[in-house]
């Protein structure tokens, strides 16, 4: 008991004796940490490996292109980097709704439920910068599978990362990193590594890493019509509404409402609130062809969709890992193979692997895709 008092004690001092960053003295600019706080000692937010793990507010952009806080953290390794500083291994979860209560960045510990996925990284000597995207916990509505504003997300998370590491160990963090995630993160992740070079210069993406990568969107809504899809796919009516609450968000032409039922326009309402657990129960039982009026291949959606979730193809600077599912029924392998081609034949080069798996890839292919990233020529020397 005294042990434990005592550590609590410490954590408190801890606590108290960090700074709270305030907005800084110069113009405001994308990656500015305007607030940090000390959350290691909290078990749901410490992975395995982890010697500090500090919550950040930063700024970034939004979906109407102004800067907003945004949250985020950073775990720091116990162990001490090479040279050239820390590795920097940019997580960038799935979808997980689009309130504010649904953010994971504070939670990444969750009770050791993800130690076996980035334990090994923090082990390997990898800094993890986690956002949460704007307007997950911060204000705004987040705009879901709007993937270049997330991608700016993940890119000014990681520039926050390296003032975190320099002014909360005694160490830095290099400029390189690897943007990783799967099924939404997946998304991001490659557009993180499309825009890196234009966005932050100052940066070096070493390669991409994105598994189950929802592509072909505009073709999958284009069959959509009242009735059809008739059967209940698992999942399919919670991302339905998700993706159309982030375009009518951004696109107001896609005249989204015109589509839905009055039950399809309340659930794409309360989308915007929910987490997927709750969007999950919600539309339980609920087939997205009795969600709308007419077919989704009319009008002004699916060209708005075309722009909205598009998924880059070209502009490249380094390797990307491809990993797919051959049983996943919400990022289909066809649409993924196309992608791939798609990319190789505008000279991306393309390390493409499936696997006999469903969406959200097992921990082994999180370790393969680790050995990938450690073996990479293009990190720093040092």
């Amino acid at each position: 008991m005294l042990r434990r008092a005592l550590a609590a004690l410490g954590a408190t001092a801890l606590l108290t004796t960090l700074p709270v960053v305030t907005a800084p003295a110069h113009a405001a600019a994308r990656g500015d940490v305007i607030s940090a706080v000390d959350i290691t000692a909290d078990p749901d937010s410490t992975i395995d490996g982890a010697a500090r793990v500090i919550s950040v507010k930063y700024l970034s952009e939004d979906a109407k292109g102004q800067l907003v806080p945004v949250q985020g953290s950073v775990s720091i390794p116990k162990r001490a980097p090479g040279r050239a500083g820390y590795r920097i291994l940019s997580w960038n979860h799935s979808t997980v709704g689009l309130g504010d209560r649904c953010g994971l960045s504070r939670e990444l510990g969750s009770g050791g439920k993800r130690d076996p996925w980035l334990g090994p990284w923090l082990k390997d000597g990898y800094v993890i910068s986690a956002t949460d995207y704007a307007g997950i916990g911060s204000q705004g509505d987040h705009a879901y599978l709007d993937g270049e504003v997330a991608g700016k997300n993940v890119i000014d998370m990681v520039r926050a990362t390296r003032t975190v590491v320099d002014r909360y160990s005694d160490h830095t963090a290099s400029n390189a990193f690897v943007p990783f995630g799967g099924s939404q993160g997946g998304h991001t992740s490659l557009w993180a590594g499309h825009l890196a070079k234009r966005y932050a210069p100052e940066l070096k993406v070493a390669g991409t890493i994105a598994h189950s990568v929802p592509s072909g969107l505009p073709e999958y809504f284009s069959t959509i019509r009242p009735g059809f899809p008739p059967a209940v796919t698992p999942d399919h009516t919670t991302y339905f509404t998700y993706v159309l609450a982030g375009l009518k968000q951004v696109h107001p032409e896609a005249q989204v409402d015109s589509y839905l039922t009055p039950q399809g326009r309340a659930l794409v309402e309360a989308a915007k609130n929910r987490c997927y657990e709750q969007q999950n129960a919600a539309t339980r039982g609920i087939s997205v062809g009795s969600l709308v009026t007419k077919p989704l291949a009319d009008g002004p959606l699916i060209p708005a969709l075309r722009t909205y979730a598009r998924v880059p193809v070209k502009g490249f600077q380094s390797p990307v890992l491809l990993q797919q599912g051959t049983a996943d029924l919400v990022a289909f392998q066809p649409l993924t193979d196309e992608l791939v081609a798609e990319m190789r034949g505008n000279g991306v080069q393309v390390d493409y692997r499936t696997y006999p798996e469903s969406h959200g890839l097992t921990s082994q292919r999180v370790h393969e895709a680790r050995a990938w990233a450690n073996a990479l020529k293009t990190w720093p020397r040092g």
